[in-house]
């Protein structure tokens, strides 16, 4: 049994049902709904949907070949080292989930999951009705499900996310300003801005999307230039982000996937390769016969690396000053935010491995 729909609950049905397994998927949504963040796939996001069968760029994604970076009157501008897209979550999930059914997932869509419970040597879940199943993977997002917290997240970032009515070539830029940083990109369904911000941050702007626009529009002129405008559609928000967060097993038995395995920061762009790695990973591991203690452990050993270097950008790119002197180097040495993108790629961790069917069938779950 899979609780959640999203790209790593997705990953990890097709991969299990390419290894002879017929798991039962619960999505709380009943259609494609828009999320606070994912939009931006690399290299390695792109790698691992060509491994489920998907191709962004045939769903309408936009290639994007460029970072720009700005703070205050600064600007930097690099190429990126490797290929990468934009395409809304609502694009792709709906084309993982029907990749996920044809490939013989069962899918129990506009169900939410209200709890985890032990149910003799397996698990039992409401949803609708009382489902049980001998291995459980939770892919439920920034979302924890009732009975299985996550330990350690207390505080977080508050992210948010609109998509503007605005041309932008081939490009992501991201804004650094006191507190946070503003990524803004082209998808399918126009620009998105997505915003990660401190609670004080948000707080002192004024505690509103138009006032967070506005303090960070008054920073940078650029922005306010680019970004100003009101929103195509709702804005999206979530608060209590646990940037840096890998999960360390419990003992439960539970497989967690997706941002309930990791959270990396927002400015990387990797979270997309994450939760599609830890949902085939996770497949993976079960298939082989292995436990979910072990397949933790050997997540936070390929991560660890990748995650701590991408906490210490994340906490510096929240001080004005090395804000500055981040965008300055780049603009001296363009290098440096390539070197970056690179080294905070799951590629780079050494733990990509793109979803292939394993040599042995096992029983359905």
């Amino acid at each position: 049994m899979i609780v959640g729909g999203g790209p790593a609950g997705c990953a990890a049905a097709i991969a299990l049902c390419r290894g002879g397994a017929r798991p039962l998927l619960i999505e709380r949504n009943a259609g494609p709904v828009d999320k606070v963040c994912g939009d931006f796939l690399g290299a390695d996001a792109l790698a691992l949907l060509a491994g489920l069968g998907i191709d962004p760029l045939r769903l309408g994604g936009v290639p994007v070949r460029t970072l720009r970076l700005f703070h205050g009157r600064q600007r930097a501008e690099a190429a990126l080292p490797f290929a990468a897209a934009g395409l809304s979550r609502r694009t792709l999930d709906a084309a993982l989930l029907q990749a996920a059914g044809a490939a013989g997932a069962e899918l129990a869509v506009g169900q939410a999951a209200r709890g985890l419970a032990r149910d003799g040597s397996g698990w039992s879940v409401q949803a609708g009705t009382t489902v049980r199943a001998g291995a459980v993977f939770l892919g439920t997002g920034k979302h924890d499900l009732r009975g299985l917290p996550r330990a350690g997240t207390a505080g977080g970032a508050i992210g948010l996310k609109a998509y503007l009515d605005l041309r932008m070539d081939g490009a992501v830029e991201l804004t650094l300003f006191p507190g946070g940083y503003a990524g803004l990109q082209p998808t399918d369904q126009g620009a998105a801005l997505c915003v990660a911000v401190t609670r004080a941050a948000f707080r002192a702007s004024g505690g509103t999307w138009a006032s967070l626009l506005a303090a960070i529009g008054s920073s940078c002129s650029a922005f306010a230039e680019r970004a100003g405008g009101a929103p195509s559609g709702r804005v999206l928000a979530v608060a209590g982000v646990p940037y840096g967060f890998v999960y360390r097993d419990s003992g439960d038995g539970v497989f967690r996937l997706g941002d309930q395995a990791a959270v990396i920061p927002s400015l990387t762009g990797d979270g997309m390769a994450i939760a599609l790695h830890t949902g085939a990973a996770a497949a993976g591991a079960w298939l082989g016969g292995g436990d979910a203690a072990a397949h933790h452990r050997a997540l936070g050993r390929a991560i660890r690396g990748q995650m701590r270097l991408a906490v210490a950008l994340h906490r510096g790119f929240l001080s004005p000053l090395v804000q500055a002197a981040v965008v300055a180097a780049a603009g001296w040495v363009p290098a440096l935010p390539r070197l970056a993108a690179r080294w905070t790629r799951v590629s780079a961790a050494g733990g990509l491995a793109a979803p292939a069917a394993p040599e042995r069938a096992t029983a359905p779950i």
